[in-house]
């Protein structure tokens, strides 16, 4: 493999030009597009070289303020535009150059889907438009004139408000935007194609009204009204909470089919993945209405936690996405179950992050540095930077909280700041009254450059006759690549003491910044201990070492006043019952325990408790499980998982067929009503499928026609492991039914990669050749090839023929799409972690991906992988 330098967070130095203003004219022809750029330069050094990035563009004119450059005055090699002998005084750079969208299959910069144009310029794409420094800390303000086919292209977007509409003769048409706030080229976008527009409005608390406009292709439009509400939801929240108000007059979304992404936060006109605007109950399950909800909301908050104020440079990253993932959070848990999110976003938490910590890609919250800066969107960027802005909120308490991100947007709006600006101006306006902050802030800022998942260790000892629990606490970071030796962190731990009636004594917050440190905690005398009540929340990103007993562990599940403590209780004993299943030792007085329990949370919760008591049943992922179990065994663990699942239906069969009965009188109601009753019909329906219930296939079949996508989403789901002739049916009537929606066939396609069968493998590479399959849809490849890697028994054969098939089909994509085959090399990340004969056949895999033509993205993925 070729080796590339590094991009070094130690190299930094600002531009040495200004960039106050661009123009762009954008020439959309039949077969290619001319970009006329107009750039308003000011230098800020003496004699210094004016270097630009351009990929794939064929440069057809240079001036410097009209006056065309002598060639000896630059240079162009490869990516880089050199020009020297450039006036020491503000001048104006024109650019003429042209591109070729209508082959550009890599999704970044400008491209075609389908028959619109689009953009994708986060985090490096606006240099396959035109030559700019396209860095995210030179910002401008824009005025963009499209001019394009008005039959072909009837519908222009670009940034910020539209200011004028030109008719040029009787087939061509242009369209005039102008942005008035500075931003950086990742947030430029255009859009050009025959589009539907959906439009309503937002009244701000100023009384501005705001032209909401969603664009989609024909025959979408009765699928949007809830991205639209969601919208307007999401505008009026950011207002109360944060007192953020939307600060142009209009505000678009574009629904694309070929996205990379989720969506993208480009100022004013939002480009989003078409899955996650076109929905209704029966297109979307209850599970992507909420997603639906969560990203639009995402997107819109970006327009200050991004947009208003961006990132200096890539390696502050997180400053943007983890503190919008903290918003867009508390937006769900508002409108929605605060425990049931936390909840949710604690298990993707450990079957992501985590595991992405404790292999060989982990890397900091902030990284030092990268070759492709497209490989860090990864969860340690969003969702543990996340974590740390809500660790932030816990030591701090709401209030002062939010008095520090009030000093954070009113010192750094308009500008490029990092991760150190904002976490002091969090500080500052927390304690703005002369309060003590009371942590250290610079152990703090440790979180962002210090990798791993740091693990607490608590030992305890008991004194009966004074009631006092004295806690021995430990804090260690496992090493990671490139960082072997760790330092303590602050940990906020919430704790309680909870006995069999409820919480002892109040909720206490500990500031944990040592190595080790000895506490003390009154209890009432006793023979035995109040159960230890830690993390509560889920306090602090960290992993728990604790010896509990099975009797302290169900008393926090029968007891516990905090939902998320109670869930983990759950999920200790459902870890403990699937590791020793999975190693064939099954422990018969856990078992037991553990289904009493479940019983009496069947009867002591009713369906209005319905999303509570489906978290409360869930069982751990399967990434979670590995992360415990030395060496990994997959096809263990899925057995152990499909044995517990029997197990369960059989001893709780009365019990789940009432609570189907219940269930039945809510499944009609809209979301997000209901939702609870159809989550718990999912839960029903698996694990009576998995006990062989008679009744339950019948039922589910039914379902799969039925008028709610949860339901037929479930149905197929728990079908998947009933090797019969209902299992064939219900897919079949899913395809038929949705097979000329490409957005929902999707989940067809994943639930026939990840459905198992002996020819399982075969019919994969059947699905890659199906003629409703678009190798070009990043969600169709995810669907096919992220299924087969979720299908434990085909990818994990022994045999290594589901490994290698897998590494292949990556070399494939990357030649196309490089950002989606980097980002499937993760799932061989944990190679190592498997015993001995599966390593082997894993590594001849990853060997194969060793190919002189292998992007640089995935590259850099594969050397961390073999290192």
């Amino acid at each position: 493999m070729v080796a590339v330098d590094p991009i070094r967070l130690a190299d930094y130095k600002p531009w040495p030009f200004a960039l106050p203003e661009i123009a762009l004219d954008v020439d959309l022809r039949s077969d290619q597009v001319v970009v006329t750029s107009d750039l308003s330069l000011e230098p800020l050094s003496t004699n210094v070289p004016l270097i630009l990035r351009g990929v794939e563009l064929t440069l057809d004119g240079l001036a410097v303020d009209g006056e065309p450059l002598d060639p000896s005055t630059w240079i162009q090699e490869g990516d880089r535009l050199t020009v020297t002998g450039l006036p020491d005084r503000p001048f104006v750079l024109t650019t003429r150059c042209s591109i070729d969208p209508f082959n550009n299959t890599s999704l970044e910069g400008l491209y075609a889907s389908g028959g619109m144009l689009t953009t994708q310029c986060e985090a490096e794409g606006f240099r396959r438009i035109t030559f700019h420094p396209d860095r995210p800390d030179v910002l401008s303000r824009w005025r963009v004139r499209i001019e394009a086919d008005r039959h072909r292209y009837p519908v222009l977007l670009s940034n910020g408000n539209a200011v004028q509409s030109l008719e040029l003769g009787s087939d061509r048409h242009a369209v005039l935007w102008e942005d008035p706030f500075p931003k950086p080229s990742y947030l430029f976008a255009l859009v050009a194609g025959d589009l539907r527009e959906i439009r309503d409005s937002f009244t701000t608390t100023s009384g501005r009204t705001v032209a909401l406009r969603l664009h989609v292709e024909a025959g979408d439009e009765p699928f949007t009204a809830h991205a639209m509400e969601s919208l307007k939801r999401s505008m009026q929240w950011d207002e109360c909470t944060y007192n953020l108000e939307y600060d142009l007059d209009e505000y678009n979304i574009v629904a694309v089919r070929h996205f990379n992404m989720g969506a993208m936060e480009n100022k004013s006109l939002n480009i989003f993945n078409s899955k996650l605007v076109l929905a209704d109950a029966e297109t979307a399950t209850d599970g992507e209405l909420e997603r639906i909800e969560s990203v639009i909301a995402h997107e819109y908050f970006h327009n200050w936690s991004g947009n208003r104020i961006t990132c200096r440079d890539w390696f502050q990253l997180s400053l943007k996405e983890g503190l919008t993932v903290f918003r867009d959070q508390n937006f769900t848990a508002d409108l929605h179950s605060a425990a049931v999110k936390r909840i949710d976003d604690v298990a993707m938490l450990r079957n992501t992050q985590f595991r992405e910590d404790a292999g060989p890609t982990a890397h900091p919250v902030k990284p030092s540095e990268y070759q492709a800066i497209d490989n860090f969107y990864t969860t340690t960027i969003y969702e543990k930077g996340a974590e740390l802005i809500r660790m932030l909120h816990t030591l701090l308490g709401s209030k002062r909280f939010m008095r520090g991100m009030a000093t954070y947007v009113s010192r750094f709006d308009g500008t490029a700041a990092t991760t150190e600006d904002f976490v002091q101006a969090i500080a500052d306006g927390a304690c703005a009254n002369g309060e003590t902050l009371g942590f250290d802030l610079e152990q703090f800022k440790r979180w962002y450059h210090q990798a791993g998942t740091p693990q607490l260790t608590v030992e305890r000892s008991w004194e009966a006759r004074s009631g006092r629990l004295t806690l021995h606490l430990r804090q260690q970071t496992p090493p990671t690549p490139e960082q072997p030796v760790k330092q303590p962190l602050v940990l906020p731990i919430a704790m309680a003491l909870i006995g069999s009636t409820g919480r002892q004594g109040e909720e206490r917050l500990l500031v944990f910044d040592q190595e080790e440190q000895v506490i003390e905690i009154g209890a009432v005398p006793g023979p035995q201990p109040p159960a230890l009540s830690i993390l509560r929340r889920f306090s602090a990103p960290v992993t728990l070492q604790m010896d509990m007993t099975l009797e302290e562990t169900l008393q926090l599940l029968a007891a516990d006043d905090d939902p998320f403590s109670r869930w983990e209780a759950g999920q200790r004993l459902s870890r403990q019952v699937l590791l020793a299943r999975a190693a064939a030792e099954p422990d018969a007085t856990v078992e037991s325990a553990l289904i009493h329990a479940l019983r009496q949370s069947l009867v002591d919760m009713d369906v209005q408790q319905g999303s509570e008591l489906a978290v409360l049943l869930s069982l751990p992922g399967m990434a979670e499980l590995e992360a415990c179990q030395e060496p990994v065994d997959p096809l263990a663990l899925f057995d152990a998982m499909q044995s517990w699942r029997s197990v369960l239906g059989c001893e709780l069969k009365s019990e789940l067929h009432d609570l189907l009965e219940q269930c039945r009188s809510q499944w009609s109601q809209p979301w997000p009503k209901g939702q609870g009753a159809r989550s718990l019909t999912g839960v029903a329906w698996s694990w009576l499928l998995a006990a062989g219930d008679a009744q339950t296939p019948a039922e589910a079949l039914n379902a799969v026609s039925g008028p709610s996508m949860t339901l037929a989403r479930a149905a197929l789901r728990a079908l998947q492991r009933h090797a019969g002739p209902e299992r064939e049916e219900a897919l079949r009537v899913f395809y038929d039914r949705w097979k000329d929606k490409p957005v929902i066939l999707d989940a067809w396609f994943g639930l026939e990669a990840s459905t198992p069968r002996s020819d399982g493998l075969k019919r994969v590479k059947d699905l890659l050749e199906h003629p409703r399959f678009d190798p070009l849809a990043p969600n169709a490849l995810r669907a096919v090839l992220g299924g087969f890697m979720a299908n434990v028994p085909l990818f994990h054969a022994i045999d290594g023929s589901g490994y290698r098939f897998i590494a292949e089909q990556i070399v494939d994509v990357d030649q196309r799409n490089p950002v989606t085959a980097s980002r499937m090399v993760k799932v061989f990340s944990r190679w190592r972690s498997y015993a001995l004969e599966r390593q082997l056949v894993m590594q001849e895999a990853i060997q194969l991906l060793d190919v002189p033509a292998l992007s640089s993205n995935t590259r850099e993925v594969v050397v961390m992988l073999k290192a």
